[in-house]
């Protein structure tokens, strides 16, 4: 049912037309180099996207879209140079891996309606003129032991317009749009981890040159 109504939604978009812009509540951030290490952290990355309220008892797990942002997450863990080995799957993780969770609630504004992007279904029913998503993302880092390090959040959100047919505002998919805003959240957050010192890196060996 929920994959019928990503499917629907989708057809809706494509033939009504749609324009998406991120609303930038999280800026572009420079993720520190630490090309300087030998020896960086093993993560492994549990993921989980819901849609509903953060934190909320009757939030639903979506698996499509977490399934559609993984090959992305995994490009941003392997390109952001923070670690040496990156999985997300859990049973390629081996002992001494950090476990990083990583989740995205999509809701709704206060009483408003939303397109969930271009990655989920909800009612049919109603098609607005405008909507937004918002998007609820934190990062809990955890030890190898399974103990709490470090845990932070921030917030984003897309707002679509739906059914223009015209200008070139098109181009402005909801696709592009969710993928900036999922990149700069990530990146945030992984910039924040870092910061705190919760990781262990061992810098390469300084030769002493013999006398």
């Amino acid at each position: 049912m929920q994959f019928g109504k990503i499917l629907a939604l989708g057809l809706v978009l494509t033939l009504g037309g749609c324009a998406s812009f991120t609303k930038d509540e999280v800026a572009p951030v420079k993720l520190p180099s630490m090309a300087n290490y030998a020896n960086k952290p093993n993560v492994y990355v549990d993921f989980d996207f819901y849609q509903g309220e953060p934190k909320s008892a009757s939030a639903v797990e979506v698996p499509q879209a977490r399934d559609h942002l993984k090959p992305q997450l995994q490009k941003i863990l392997s390109d952001s140079g923070l670690f040496g080995r990156v999985t997300l799957d859990e049973f390629q993780k081996q002992p001494g891996d950090y476990n990083l969770r990583l989740k995205v609630y999509n809701h709704p504004p206060n009483g408003g309606q939303m397109v969930l992007a271009f990655i989920s279904g909800f009612s049919m029913t109603i098609i607005p003129a405008y909507a937004t998503d918002q998007y609820s993302m934190s990062l809990e880092n955890l030890d190898p032991q399974g103990q709490p390090l470090t845990a932070a959040s921030n917030h984003d959100a897309i707002g679509t317009w739906l059914g223009i047919w015209f200008i070139p505002l098109m181009a402005n998919t909801p696709a592009d749009a969710m993928s900036d805003t999922f990149t700069r959240q990530v990146n945030a957050l992984l910039k924040q981890m870092v910061e705190s010192n919760s990781l262990k890196y061992s810098a390469l060996e300084t030769r002493i040159p013999r006398a």
